[in-house]
């Protein structure tokens, strides 16, 4: 099955839409709709920005210090754990 949007109430009196996986996984939640209506033309929105949008990275400049340092970790903990065992 493939993903699906979920239009479900906010607690603040308005919609919001749930991306989820075709196996239930949430992937990710909209913004604040007022409306319901509002709602499902977000949807229409989202299917354009998904289908065209470009990729925008704005993480920071050191990402990939960051996993390297990350990745050197695991190394050290999965020999860490083979020496005792």
């Amino acid at each position: 099955m493939a993903g699906y949007f979920k239009l479900v109430d906010a607690h603040d009196h308005g919609y919001r839409l749930k991306l989820m996986s075709g196996d239930g996984t949430l992937v990710a939640v909209s913004a604040y709709f007022p409306t319901k209506q509002a709602a499902i033309e977000g949807i229409d929105v989202i299917r354009e920005i998904a289908g065209t949008g470009p990729v925008m990275d704005h993480t920071r400049k050191d990402q990939s210090r960051r996993e390297h340092v990350r990745e050197e970790h695991s190394a050290h903990a999965a020999v860490k754990g083979r020496l005792s065992a």
